[in-house]
């Protein structure tokens, strides 16, 4: 593998070099070919743990987006009850 080939396999996103990996396993020695299988799997499996907690970082900021909302709507209420109960 060339230099230059390395820098553009390592421009390239986690799931196209994954599929770069998988797709051209065949040109690789048959060690090289387990070790590096092996490594795309795992790589896979952290990619989708990373992917499932970006999606639960974007839920949990709605989540507390919302609560900061309700949050003020209640003290809303709360100060018209004061003023009702003065």
């Amino acid at each position: 593998m060339t230099t230059h080939d390395y820098t553009y396999l390592n421009q390239l996103n986690v799931a196209d070099l994954l599929d770069r990996a998988r797709t051209n396993e065949r040109f690789w020695p048959p060690l090289a070919a387990g070790i590096i299988r092996a490594l795309a799997d795992r790589l896979e499996e952290y990619f989708d743990a990373y992917e499932q907690a970006n999606r639960l970082e974007v839920e949990l900021a709605d989540a507390e987006q919302r609560a900061s909302m309700w949050r003020e709507e209640a003290q809303a209420i709360q100060r018209q009850l004061d003023m009702v109960r003065g």
